[in-house]
């Protein structure tokens, strides 16, 4: 099906929420998720999650990005009878994923290292979910705030229906740099499910978080696409200051713009077919339309100097970094994440079914930091 343009020379789409499930009904039957996989990098923040995997009586697995941070999260833990899982994904895990093409692509080189860093560790908890013989599996970042025990359970029993449920993170919003741009000079800029808090059912849905910004919308494409996704709710993110370093804007900009585009094509009854070299260059001239167009806004000269002065600088950085992407650049990158995401499919289609978390861990090679009850703040299923 080719594109209707449908939204005509529009530059931004501020929602997405069309695309997503909405239940008509109450939830019937409430479950729990097998485990809640928490990747963090602040091993100091886990007290949500732990709560949450206390409370509901799940698995709860943290994957820190080094042993000291596995140390310091091990900590928190007091002992457990094997359903916490306390490790560290190193880099030299990306040499188990099945991520040759988007890993050698040029423009994955201009990616922050946290991106790569939080996909990693995102893909090897798909990869102990199959290992274990998980049906559902809860993401769930260390910065996430207000989310409850029944409503987990609710956003697992969607997946009798739907094998996607995300929450949106609206206060505070979960963004780019950009976004936020164009929300702070009175744009209605929405926010969209994420892996932040998304509930997936293993067993019927099988994608990749590819090393780029916006990886859970990679994720999530084919169920959005489907018309599988369902809104669970909302809940809180931890506030930051998203125009503090201008670099970040930069570091988004490729994923955003390749994200934008790919949920454009949904919008305009599309797929990938239609997603040619053409309209990637029309794609890349309504984002520096946007940009520009933020930028000469009158509510930023209204704001504060300072929140002003940083959003003009970071939607610079963003602009700068816009020109050095091309629409070859989208086309092969999109080719790439297609021929990764079938090789992680594959892949995960290969797991054995190994046991508990312990074996799954050691099948992997993840080192499994051991815990003592000095000073342990939670006992998680004791």
């Amino acid at each position: 099906m080719g594109i209707n343009g449908n939204l005509g020379d529009s530059f931004h789409i501020e929602s997405h929420a069309a695309l997503l499930r909405r239940p008509a009904t109450a939830y019937v039957a409430l479950r729990t998720p097998d485990a809640i996989i928490v990747p963090t990098i602040r091993p100091h923040s886990l007290q949500t999650a732990a709560m949450l995997a206390s409370e509901i009586d799940c698995t709860l697995v943290v994957l820190c990005s080094t042993p000291e941070q596995a140390r310091q999260a091990s900590s928190t833990f007091g002992p457990a009878e094997g359903n916490v899982l306390v490790t560290y994904v190193p880099r030299s895990f990306d040499d188990i994923l099945p991520l040759r093409l988007t890993f050698r692509h040029p423009q994955r080189e201009n990616a922050r290292s946290c991106h790569i860093d939080i996909a990693r560790k995102r893909n090897v908890g798909i990869l102990l979910a199959r290992l274990c013989g998980w049906r559902t599996i809860m993401y769930l970042d260390d910065d996430i705030r207000g989310v409850t025990a029944n409503a987990v359970s609710g956003a697992t029993s969607l997946a009798a229906d739907s094998p996607v449920a995300g929450f949106r993170a609206v206060d505070f919003p979960d963004n780019s740099v950009v976004c936020h741009a164009h929300r702070l000079t009175g744009g209605q800029q929405d926010v969209f499910p994420g892996g932040s808090a998304l509930v997936v059912d293993v067993d019927r849905y099988c994608s990749l978080f590819p090393p780029v910004y916006n990886e859970d919308w990679f994720f999530l494409f084919d169920a959005v696409q489907n018309g599988s996704v369902a809104v669970a709710g909302s809940l809180e993110q931890v506030e930051y200051q998203p125009f503090a370093n201008p670099d970040r804007a930069a570091t988004e900009e490729f994923g955003d713009v390749i994200a934008e585009g790919l949920y454009r094509l949904i919008h305009e009854g599309a797929d990938l077919t239609d997603a040619t070299i053409d309209y990637w260059k029309a794609v890349l001239q309504w984002r520096g339309r946007l940009i520009e167009d933020i930028a000469a806004r009158p509510q930023l000269d209204e704001a504060d100097p300072v929140t002003g002065g940083c959003a003009l600088m970071s939607l610079a950085a963003a602009r700068q970094r816009l020109v050095t992407i091309s629409a070859l650049d989208c086309v092969s990158f999109i080719r790439a994440w297609r021929v990764d995401r079938d090789a992680w499919r594959e892949k995960l289609l290969g797991q054995p079914e190994v046991g508990g978390l312990a074996d799954a861990a050691k099948f992997l090679g993840l080192h499994v930091q051991d815990r003592s009850s000095s000073g342990s703040t939670f006992r998680i299923g004791a």
